[in-house]
């Protein structure tokens, strides 16, 4: 145990920080999370890590959030997202997510300022677009832990509410990071070292669930969809600067 010291240290910080930026926007803990944990292990252990805390952190939400999930409306975008798990455990075992990582932010950035200029008007508020997107994420959670701003932007597109994106989001991130946690231990990918810094990563993100809890509470309606988007480009940004980094 004290050989991993060091290692539980960073991931209790990294998850309550992570866990604070995903109970309060709807998404994000990965790109919260991950620089700081990327410091001291490796990515596939990390994305392990992320994606099965961040299952405790959905059920409290969806709970919190229970009377404005828009279950139906949700149908279509986790059966697609299931779709994607396959391709993300293809990803994270056998390709490099250096080049897939920049695509990502860059993507991020640019659909985040999209739909910051064109609020009612997206390409991506379509049921089809949001199935393709729905895919498309849930190979990206699967293989990076990141592309849940991308599921947040096609939500704000089609002018969800505050409380109905932290409870639909996490509905959709439970199903479809729950399909690809069994792909993990199916494979091999959950690690022991993986199963210890998630247990002890536990308690920390529900401390971040619950202060950010008490902060939503003092945001209104109106400056949230100005904070989500500010969330969503700023990841982006550091997420950029996080994978160039890799190349140097």
């Amino acid at each position: 145990m004290i050989d991993i010291l060091p290692e539980i240290i960073i991931t209790v910080l990294a998850l309550l920080f992570g866990s604070f930026v995903l109970s309060s926007a709807g998404f994000g803990i990965a790109l919260a999370a991950s620089p700081l944990m990327l410091i001291i292990l490796d990515p596939k252990t990390t994305v392990v890590v992320i994606n099965t805390v961040s299952l405790a952190v959905f059920v409290f939400m969806i709970v919190q959030n229970r009377s404005q999930v828009r279950f139906r409306e949700m149908t279509f975008p986790i059966i697609f997202g299931m779709l994607g798990v396959p391709f993300g455990l293809l990803i994270l075992d056998f390709m490099s997510s250096v080049i897939l990582g920049i695509f990502i932010s860059v993507s991020i950035i640019g659909l985040g300022i999209y739909v910051g200029f064109y609020r009612s008007h997206t390409f991506i508020s379509s049921p089809s677009s949001f199935n393709v997107i729905s895919f498309v994420v849930g190979a990206l959670l699967t293989s990076t832990g990141i592309g849940g701003p991308l599921m947040a932007i096609a939500a704000v597109s089609r002018n969800w509410e505050r409380d109905s994106l932290r409870g639909s989001l996490p509905l959709y991130y439970l199903v479809v990071e729950g399909t690809a946690v069994s792909g993990y231990i199916f494979s091999g990918m959950f690690t022991k070292e993986a199963a210890v810094l998630t247990i002890f990563g536990i308690l920390p993100a529900f401390v971040g669930f619950v202060l950010a809890t008490i902060v939503v509470k003092k945001v209104a309606e109106a400056q949230f969809r100005t904070y989500l988007l500010a969330v969503i480009i700023s990841a982006g940004v550091i997420s950029f600067a996080k994978e160039i980094s890799t190349l140097f």
